[in-house]
């Protein structure tokens, strides 16, 4: 070999490698040494009889750390999250907030199924109870495989994550790694290494409790005790040594291909990096290249040695000669990075027939590197070939499935025949027994099925669900506690229950929406409002790209759930909110959970969260408290929701603070808004959400085109461009007459609940009748019965004066009457 070629262990064409090349390029499997095996068995031996005792003992031994506490309190981790350098830090918030994201993507969902009417099988996603993160020390500390662990397990709603990582001599961990479990919000840090670590984590001891799973990377002995311990403890898949393979074409350039082998290279001296080039063997070419970019790019490579190692061990820079060969090699070589390198003409396919990778880089641009810290793909992926049949880890890893299933009565009677011949065919008579049983349909009339997540009762905004004697064969059984939304508005004189503008329209819009042309109406109205996005992003501070409108802001909110919802997955609401909310849910297959808010009338945002919602809907001011959301809550709830976040600012405009700035940041959070509020123009049902391009994007799939006629649009557009003084003004007055009709509640005895918006929940005992006697004399408000921490209540809209002078009048009355 000459001195200016990189020791490679394999060269030329794959087809005339010799059998011992082949085998040492494929044959990746670590063996254990048969020391390390019995070392690792005393060592878990120790920590089960010993606990605590024993990793005291290991990390003095092999730490050097004579440890106070195996626990480290937050407040270190608070303390190296702030010593960060801000560089340093930005770059790691990066990465955790785009391994959330990425993650939050592929949460897994309830799946539910229906092979015939009365037969309902569901399966479902629960997170784990408590999961261990073992964070590698010693001579390396890697924050990065912290991150893959927890993170993760976070979004998937693991109830609790703790983290092991050894001691430095100080008897701290690095730093840098607790900076990163602050950071990916763990529960819990222990100053534990090696083989002791997965055995405490595994078995428990009197500090560190025991976990339902381990995951992450670590030395010889911290693979052996996991597999040591599997009948204990779920784990990963063993980690081997770091593993790339290139695939490329003529199009590729060497130096890229060479940059790439020397980075994974460099982790390990058992590391296998192979570069497939297609082309005829012999000639020169990009092959040759690619050895001459190896040593040129040897010889400054700090680890040089390292990689050296590698690349003579397993290393290999080899021809094929198609693009389908390449294709064969490297799903039976499976490796844990793929590198795909090939012309845009054959891009595609290929990437289509790669089926065996720990995961794939597209294109020179798309360094494994970036897949290392920052794209958020997981970087804990499978080696030695187990990419064959594993996967790298995901949410998926920290989720167990429970299948429940329900069959009518109706439906058992159906199945109970042949189930009885299936039984007796298999000798199993207390089965058909039971099966049979079901035979004659039992004669109880016709029952709604309540899914577990719903109400005992459907009864929403005083309906309850369709009566299912009269139900249609062909019906969609999740339509069967759907109720038809009615509050119960009848007309009156006075109606103070919707909370729309009682001043009227503004006066241009009213112009525009008299003198509408009548080709306006004869013709279909623009695809998707583009005229009108632009007028509402400059309102709201807002880019078009980032804008979705709808048929109010209702028409938003469904279309979003269908957008981000799959079948069976959770909505969860803070209650009391707005009722379409379980209707919407229900709608669309999904499971709405309710969770009351706290006394100070915010959302209980850890209960939400523990609902691992894959819709979270939060409403700011609330109807009907008319309370503001803090902002620390939204920020925090955007962190850490599973899924996408719908906040509704229906009445914004009366509050004077809005979360669109927040919306315009993150790709998870949609603010929803409407014009049927502080712009008067609730009849025609225009409502608009702000996020993300690529989420309202969703959202107006889902939606459809022409979703907001022409006479919407175009007064809409006029009130935005030539009435916003009128719409400030009107809504300047709203404030002040709400704030006045407090005080004139107050001077009654009355404690209206603090209101942002243009109305106010005032407590009321009876409420129920109270707004019944009120509606006797023509005079309607809404009364809401039993609210949490407040209850019975009566939301009263804000207008003129003279409309609540009216009121109050018709109020007293029915107080006194009522009351007493």
């Amino acid at each position: 070999m000459s001195n200016d070629r990189p020791p490679l262990r394999a060269r030329g064409a794959w087809s005339a490698l010799d059998e011992n090349t082949r085998r040492a390029l494929d044959d990746r499997a670590s063996t254990v040494d048969p020391t390390i095996r019995e070392r690792t068995r005393d060592l878990i031996d120790a920590v089960r009889t010993t606990g605590d005792v024993a990793l005291f003992d290991m990390a003095r031994r092999f730490d050097g750390a004579a440890l106070d506490a195996l626990e480290v309190p937050r407040a270190a981790w608070v303390r190296a999250l702030a010593a960060l350098s801000p560089a340093l830090r930005q770059s790691l918030e990066r990465a955790s907030r785009n391994i959330a994201t990425v993650h939050r993507a592929f949460l897994p969902t309830v799946t539910r199924s229906t092979p015939e009417p009365g037969i309902t099988v569901v399966r479902r996603p629960d997170p784990l109870g408590r999961v261990g993160i073992y964070a590698p020390g010693g001579r390396a500390a890697y924050p990065s495989s912290l991150f893959m662990g927890a993170i993760p397990a976070r979004v998937a709603g693991v109830g609790e994550v703790i983290v092991c990582t050894p001691p430095g001599a100080d008897g701290r961990p690095s730093d840098v790694v607790l900076a990163a479990a602050a950071l990916a919000n763990v529960d819990r840090v222990f100053a534990v290494g090696g083989a002791g670590a997965i055995a405490a984590m595994a078995l428990g001891t009197e500090s560190v409790p025991r976990v339902d799973r381990i995951m992450g990377p670590g030395n010889a002995y911290v693979a052996e005790a996991k597999l040591q311990l599997v009948s204990s403890v779920a784990i990963d898949a063993p980690a081997g040594p770091s593993e790339l393979l290139v695939l490329a074409d003529a199009t590729a350039d060497a130096d890229a291909i060479a940059r790439e082998m020397l980075a994974q290279a460099e982790h390990d001296p058992d590391a296998a990096v192979l570069a497939l080039i297609v082309e005829a063997a012999g000639q020169s070419s990009l092959a040759s290249r690619v050895e001459a970019a190896l040593e040129s790019q040897l010889a400054g490579a700090p680890r040089a040695d390292v990689i050296r190692a590698a690349l003579s061990a397993r290393g290999g820079v080899v021809q094929v000669s198609s693009l389908e060969e390449g294709i064969a090699l490297a799903n039976r070589w499976a490796a844990e990075h793929l590198l795909l390198l090939v012309g845009d003409a054959d891009r595609d396919r290929v990437l289509a027939a790669l089926r065996n990778a720990g995961t794939i880089f597209v294109g020179a641009s798309s360094s494994v590197a970036f897949g290392d810290y920052m794209t958020g793909a997981n970087h804990v992926l499978p080696t030695a070939g187990a990419a064959r049949s594993y996967s790298g880890l995901s949410t998926l890893d920290f989720v167990r499935w429970t299948t429940w299933q329900e069959v009518t009565p109706v439906a058992a009677a159906s199945l109970a025949t042949d189930v009885g011949r299936f039984a007796d065919a298999e000798g199993l008579p207390a089965h058909a027994a039971a099966a049979r049983a079901w035979e004659r349909t039992p004669s109880v009339a016709p029952q709604a099925v309540v899914s577990p997540a719903s109400p005992a009762s459907s009864q929403i905004g005083g309906v309850t669900g369709d009566d299912l004697g009269d139900r249609l064969r062909f019906a969609r059984a999740l339509y069967d506690d759907v109720p038809l939304y009615d509050p119960k508005r009848s007309p009156v004189n006075l109606d103070l229950t919707d909370n729309t503008n009682l001043w009227g329209m503004p006066p241009v819009a009213e112009r525009t929406w008299r003198d509408l042309p009548v080709a306006r109406v004869t013709r279909y109205p623009s695809l998707y409002a583009a005229e009108l996005k632009d007028a509402l992003a400059a309102f709201a501070g807002a880019t078009p790209d980032r804008l979705v409108t709808g048929c109010g802001s209702d028409d938003i909110l469904d279309s979003a759930m269908r957008a981000f919802g799959e079948p069976g997955s959770v909505v969860a609401s803070s209650e009391p909110s707005f009722a379409m909310i379980p209707i919407f849910a229900r709608m669309n297959g999904l499971q709405y959970v309710g969770v009351t808010e706290r006394p100070d009338q915010q959302p209980d945002l850890d209960a939400l969260l523990a609902a691992r919602p894959r819709i979270l809907y939060l409403c700011s001011p609330n109807n009907p408290t008319g309370a503001v959301l803090s902002r620390s809550l939204l920020e925090r709830a955007v962190r850490e929701a599973p899924g996408v976040v719908f906040l509704d600012e229906a009445y914004a405009e009366f509050a004077g603070v809005s979360a669109v700035d927040l919306a315009m940041r993150v790709d998870n959070l949609l603010v929803i808004r409407t014009m049927s509020k502080a712009f008067g123009l609730a009849g025609l049902r225009v409502g608009y959400g702000i996020g993300a391009p690529a989420l309202v994007r969703d959202v107006e799939k889902s939606r459809g085109p022409y979703k907001l006629n022409a006479m919407a649009e175009q007064t809409a557009l006029a009130a935005l461009q030539h009435d916003m003084s009128w719409v400030q003004e009107h809504v300047a007055l709203a404030v002040q007459n709400r704030e006045r009709l407090a005080a004139a509640l107050a001077q009654r005895g009355f404690t209206p609940l603090p209101s942002h918006a243009n109305y106010l929940c005032v407590p009321v005992p009876n409420a129920v009748n109270v707004g019944q006697a009120l509606r006797a004399r023509g005079v309607a408000a809404r009364p809401f019965a039993a609210l949490p921490h407040v209850g019975d209540t009566l939301r009263i809209s804000v207008g003129p004066w003279p409309l609540l002078e009216q009121f109050l009048t018709a109020f007293d009355e029915a107080v006194r009457e009522v009351n007493g």
